[in-house]
């Protein structure tokens, strides 16, 4: 009972991160293309919490838990031996995904 139950867990786990990547694809896409600078992305931003408002809680807490996962997955899994290029487009994602979960937190 507890193989299943566990089971059933991590599949609502894993519909809730494919609901989230969902709702990211499907605001950020309307939104201008994300720089990964704080003050040039802060409209984009701003746009962007203002429409996951609009949605259901369900959707607000799929978008959460996924920025959650990608900002952990980079932090946890990036590779210990990186070029310079790789290290700087890491270090974007991390600020693009940090300053939209802080917009919706």
């Amino acid at each position: 009972m507890k193989n299943l139950l566990k089971k059933i867990q991590q599949k609502q786990e894993e519909n809730t991160l494919l609901l989230g990547k969902k709702v990211w694809d499907d605001v950020t896409k309307s939104l201008p293309k994300a720089i990964g600078v704080i003050e040039d992305d802060t409209p984009r931003v701003k746009k962007f919490a203002k429409a996951i408002k609009k949605l259901n809680k369900k959707s607000q807490k799929a978008v959460k838990k996924w920025l959650e996962q990608q900002i952990h997955d980079l932090n946890y899994y990036a590779p210990d031996l990186m070029t310079g290029r790789e290290e700087v487009e890491l270090m974007r994602q991390l600020q693009i995904y940090n300053h939209h979960l802080e917009a919706i937190s």
